[in-house]
């Protein structure tokens, strides 16, 4: 490693100002300076840079960091890069580890080997040919950076050579004897800073497997990379919400509609190292794997995952093709556009598919069906909106009414497919853990002067909460005036709470309050959106969503 002396050294005499001018226009503000962000599209500055504390930060994107994390960044390479470049530039000589040799050295060879595949796919035109049947044209070809490997092919050899890397060096770096990608096209899979660190292989005609990805190696693991992020990352941070794919082609075909806020995973299902990449970004995900049976488990998988790490979840609805692939080939973007728009909240698509396999004109089949979705209500139950609407469905779905649903599955015990995430999890939220609403009610009956200070609007409340604020919101009330139901849930509030409520506890509820305001008119523009057939009226709406989008992230921020 690089001794932490020699990286204090190279941070304090690479002015951090006159670093980032060399990307960025710059302009004085008081003591710090302002300029638009290299990191994402934007017409007004918001990325600050302070020179006293040798630090950037957009207000926007959420980029920030110091003097090294700007240039890796910016730069699209590695830590250890980065250091050496700033370290050139004050003549401050890197000596590097044999780890950081063997990373640089990893990403030349593939690097080199991609560039290799490209050339031979620029004299293979009947490759070319199949990749334009299947709707890429020549600027898309170059573009997405498509190569192919061809028969027998033994260019990793050959550029293993080029760079004097022995041959247990190459099977580290996921290659032995000759090419396991002979004969197939190739995409290329970038890490987060877009440097090419494995490949993706697509069988020309019929052959198996269909797909074929690089094994793990000490630079690439399926199980932390996302196809698509490098470039994708910023349109979700801009727009908040990811799409995730099933494959390659299935994230490409977004992209090529202009949606690309899309990226895929790589035969595997959602790790917690996806997650953590997520949540950077977004903690909206619209899922678009595959119609068939196959698809329809991961989804399932997926969403089980993402609701327990609190990410808000809607399936696509490919009602014209089993794939984002197949759907843009046959109707383009419109096809696309058409299935994010008729997305199912996820617990109505866990509803409706489970429905699908049971006879529900059968009593038997009726029991059945709600011993298996006994889990489901486990998973849905702490996000009340959720759980309601998937009572109804269910419901709906049997000709009966909501209560009745409520009433049998108390009496339920689910099948042997419990949810394993959320075991844990229920226990842990059994725990009476106070929420903004139990606040309120607190601060109403124990500080009204304070209360007078907050200002809110009782529809974006959640539960009874709801219910007792527009009853109770301009008027003084009593614990005597109340229902005796009304009555239980007030006490249930008071009695969570035995703390103090200085001015520290009353910024955080405001700060709340104030995100679920734009939360709400968030909803309400994506409402508007849907139904808008005007190009220039959909933008203006997408502008504003963008402009609440950005004063919540910076509401968020400023409360860690």
């Amino acid at each position: 490693m690089i001794p932490k002396d020699i990286i204090e050294k190279i941070k304090e005499k690479n002015d951090i100002v006159e670093v980032i001018s060399e990307y960025v226009n710059l302009q004085k503000v008081g003591s710090n300076y302002r300029g638009l962000c290299p990191f994402h599209l934007e017409t007004s500055p918001s990325f600050y840079v302070s020179p006293t504390k040798n630090i950037y930060h957009c207000f926007g994107c959420g980029a920030s960091g110091d003097v090294i994390k700007f240039v890796q960044q910016i730069e699209n390479i590695s830590y250890t890069e980065a250091i050496k470049k700033l370290g050139e530039r004050v003549g401050i000589t890197v000596n590097f580890t044999e780890e950081d040799e063997t990373r640089s050295l990893y990403y030349s060879f593939y690097k080199q080997l991609h560039q290799e595949y490209i050339a031979v796919l620029g004299k293979s035109p009947n490759i070319v040919d199949y990749l334009k049947k299947r709707g890429f044209n020549e600027r898309e070809i170059s573009l997405y950076e498509f190569g192919f490997s061809p028969s027998n092919s033994q260019l990793p050899q050959k550029v293993a050579q080029r760079l004097q890397i022995s041959k247990e060096m190459l099977e580290k770096f996921g290659f032995g004897y000759g090419d396991p990608f002979s004969g197939r096209v190739i995409i290329p899979i970038k890490d987060d800073y877009g440097r090419v660190i494995a490949f993706g292989g697509r069988v020309v005609g019929d052959g198996v497997p269909k797909y074929l990805n690089s094994q793990d190696t000490l630079m690439f693991k399926k199980t932390s990379t996302l196809f698509m992020l490098d470039s994708a990352k910023e349109y979700i941070k801009e727009i908040d919400y990811v799409i995730i794919c099933e494959g390659y082609f299935d994230a490409l075909a977004f992209h090529r509609a202009g949606i690309k806020n899309a990226v895929a995973t790589l035969g595997t299902a959602l790790t917690k190292s996806h997650i953590y990449k997520l949540k950077k970004c977004t903690n909206n995900v619209i899922l678009a794997f595959d119609s068939d049976s196959a698809g329809i488990k991961a989804t399932l998988r997926n969403i089980e995952t993402l609701l327990s790490e609190k990410f808000n979840v809607v399936v696509a609805n490919f009602s014209k093709g089993k794939d984002a692939d197949e759907v843009y080939f046959k109707f383009g973007s419109n096809g696309l556009l058409e299935a994010l728009d008729n997305s199912e909240s996820s617990e109505i698509f866990v509803v409706n598919v489970l429905s699908r396999e049971y006879d529900l004109s059968n009593p038997n089949g009726v029991n059945t069906f709600l011993r298996n979705l006994a889990k489901w209500k486990n998973v849905f139950e702490f996000n009340p909106t959720a759980l309601d609407n998937f009572y109804k469905r269910i419901a709906s779905l049997l000709n009966s009414e909501k209560e009745v649903i409520k009433s049998r599955f108390s009496t339920i015990t689910a099948d042997s497919g419990k949810s394993t995430i959320y075991n844990a999890q229920i226990e842990e939220r059994k725990v009476k853990i106070p929420k903004t609403e139990d606040y309120l009610v607190y601060i109403y009956f124990n500080y009204p002067d304070l209360f007078k200070t907050l200002d809110f609007s009782p529809d974006i409340l959640e539960g009874k909460a709801r219910e007792f604020f527009l009853i109770a919101k301009d008027l003084n009330v009593s614990l005597e005036q109340l229902s005796k139901d009304m009555g239980s849930f007030v006490k249930e509030c008071l009695e969570k709470i035995d703390i103090e409520v200085d001015e520290k506890v009353l910024e955080n509820i405001k700060k709340d309050l104030q995100i679920r305001k734009i939360e709400k008119r968030i909803a309400e523009i994506d409402e508007l959106i849907k139904k808008s057939v005007s190009t220039d009226e959909r933008n203006i709406l997408l502008n504003a969503r963008m402009e609440l989008v950005k004063q919540k992230n910076m509401i968020n921020k400023s409360s860690k």
